[in-house]
């Protein structure tokens, strides 16, 4: 069986215009925020590409607008993500960036540990000396279940075995795990710091990093590597009980669709529709897992064209297209394991205990469907040893997701499963119900059905087999509608555009630097929509950045946006 081929990596293109983007930055930031003051922020700027430091930066300075604060970046990776995941991670040209975008000194992490891992304890930061405690406060199961991810994502397994606990790498990885906690404890509470500017908040180099700002009261922002630009924020006020920095805005995401999203349904229908119908033609993430292309484009248009793709698709694999099909969606299975509640020790736990489950329920069909980007995550073939294991079975059928286009996927699919992915939210905006077994930013938003125990999760199975051998439709319209809204607020409401913040897709290289130069050489800051954005999500304590006032009555909304008026208003 074939495996989606890797995309060839993106190597940074620095060189002039890199160059001369930085030295307009050092004159343009200095004049738009507040003199420096004895605060930090913390800047996280460990990834190696280009546009994610620009987000952080740029969200950095928005805060320094309101605050008196100094940026302290954060460089040098770890030596097996620099070496592993990618490989052309470049110090000295971030730590340039980071200094013409503010930062009053820039810390090499990676040095750090390696200098811990000698016995050095003490460290010179921001004018402040900091020492290294012997132990932190984290809880043990929470800092277990961060080295645990980050093995699995270096290592590309699915789990920690005892294969996997006795290699060099993991020892390595949980002794320096060891040190990135005691350096991120001292740093958030030795010197007096306002917030935490991240790309990431799972695995050592960040997630420990994560959960010291939580347990310190620090404010945690963290800087999607997607759209123009999108932030979630959580405040020291807003952390409820344990749970991870991904619980915590669960619950928060949750709490704010139904007061500022859903609450305003009448006035977003159309918006939710044109969302919808741009989803269908793979503009905008996460549909970028399966790359561009007609492959990767939903065309039909109506149940008539469906129902003709899927007579042609079930015959393909040997199935009756009236038999009722569940889909089951694996996950790239070493990416961010535990990082939010999971009813499952790990996805490929979850996997293999659902395929299990399958062989045995032959009443339905089931088609099992790889993750586009798997040849990243995944060294064992856990997928590809399945489908050989059960591949026999008449109604179980296994499938790389680029082995069939967009079309006959969703022809196919009467009930998608899933953990976190983002098949359900999508697939309910097209009136196809979904089953979560576990939790993800939309899980309690009302969109899909959500298990949080294994019990119920073989229960909701078990019943949806029964309902769709029925007819029964398995959604209700207000799932429907949810779901459309969910698009809504992720692909726009909660996506601000800045020229400040070129959009994902405008890559690197020259025509970034370009944009990003020309925007600070001739447009004025005051009234930019990233800056008016931070500011709103930092006074008010909002869980992410908006582009626009949500809180407002909703007759007072389509004047903020700008939407299509209705017919009987544009007279």
């Amino acid at each position: 069986m074939a495996r989606a081929k890797p995309v060839e990596k993106v190597h940074q293109s620095y060189g002039s215009h890199f160059d001369a983007m930085c030295v307009t930055a050092g004159r343009f930031w200095p004049r738009c925020v507040l003199p420096s003051g004895e605060e930090v922020i913390f800047v996280d700027l460990l990834m190696q590409d280009v546009r994610v430091a620009l987000r952080n930066l740029t969200l950095a300075n928005g805060i320094r607008r309101m605050r008196p604060a100094r940026i302290v970046a954060l460089v040098g990776p770890d030596p097996d993500w620099r070496d592993t995941i990618w490989q052309y991670y470049d110090t000295d040209q971030l730590s340039k960036m980071a200094t013409a975008w503010g930062a009053v000194d820039v810390i090499d992490v990676g040095q750090m540990i390696a200098d811990t891992l000698q016995g050095v304890n003490t460290f010179e930061v921001a004018r402040h000396t900091i020492t290294l405690p012997e132990t932190t406060d984290i809880p043990q199961q929470e800092y277990d279940d961060i080295v645990a991810a980050t093995a699995v994502r270096i290592m590309r397994v699915p789990e920690v075995d005892e294969q996997v606990a006795s290699e060099p790498t993991y020892k390595r990885l949980v002794e320096r795990s060891k040190h990135y906690a005691r350096i991120y404890d001292a740093l958030f509470s030795q010197i007096p710091t306002a917030a935490f500017v991240t790309s990431h908040i799972d695995y050592a180099q960040w997630g420990l990093a994560v959960e010291a700002g939580m347990r310190l009261d620090v404010p945690v922002i963290h800087v999607q590597s997607t759209g123009s630009l999108k932030a979630y924020a959580l405040f020291p006020d807003q952390i409820e009980g344990e749970g991870t920095y991904r619980m915590q805005m669960t619950r928060l995401i949750a709490e704010y669709f139904e007061e500022c999203v859903w609450k305003h349904r009448d006035a977003l229908r159309r918006s939710a529709e044109l969302s919808t119908w741009r989803s269908k033609v793979n503009l905008g993430r996460p549909s970028w897992w399966r790359g561009g292309g007609s492959v990767s484009q939903l065309e039909f248009r109506t149940r008539a064209e469906r129902d003709s793709v899927r007579t042609f698709a079930a015959r393909r694999f040997g199935w009756d297209p009236a038999k009722p099909i569940i889909t089951v969606f694996d996950h790239a299975v070493s990416d961010a394991v535990r990082s939010n509640k999971e009813i499952f020790d790990n996805l490929g736990h979850w996997f293999r205990e659902t395929v299990e489950f399958a062989a045995e329920n032959p009443d339905v069909n089931w088609l099992f469907v790889d993750h586009p980007a798997q040849a990243f995550y995944d060294s064992t073939q856990m997928f590809e040893k399945l489908a050989e294991k059960y591949g026999h079975l008449d109604h179980m059928v296994f499938t790389p997701s680029m082995d069939l286009s967009k079309n006959v996927i969703w022809s196919l699919v009467d009930y998608a499963v899933t953990v976190r992915g983002s098949v359900s939210n999508e697939y309910p905006a097209y009136g196809i119900p979904a089953l979560q077994a576990g939790w993800s930013e939309w899980s309690h938003c009302g969109i899909s059905r959500r298990a949080d125990t294994q019990e119920e999760y073989w229960q909701y199975l078990r019943e949806a087999m029964d309902g769709l051998n029925r007819g029964d439709r398995m959604i209700t319209e207000e799932q429907i509608e949810r779901a459309r809204l969910w698009l809504v607020y992720y692909r726009a409401l909660s996506d601000v555009a800045s020229p400040l913040v070129p959009h994902w897709e405008s890559s690197q290289a020259a025509r970034l630097y370009m944009g990003v130069n020309l925007a600070m050489s001739h447009i004025e800051a005051d009234g930019d929509n990233v800056l008016i954005a931070t500011r709103r999500m930092w006074d008010r304590h909002e869980p992410f950045l908006t582009r626009a006032e949500l809180h407002a009555p909703t007759e007072e909304l389509p004047a903020i946006l700008g939407l299509v008026s209705d017919l009987e208003e544009s007279h």
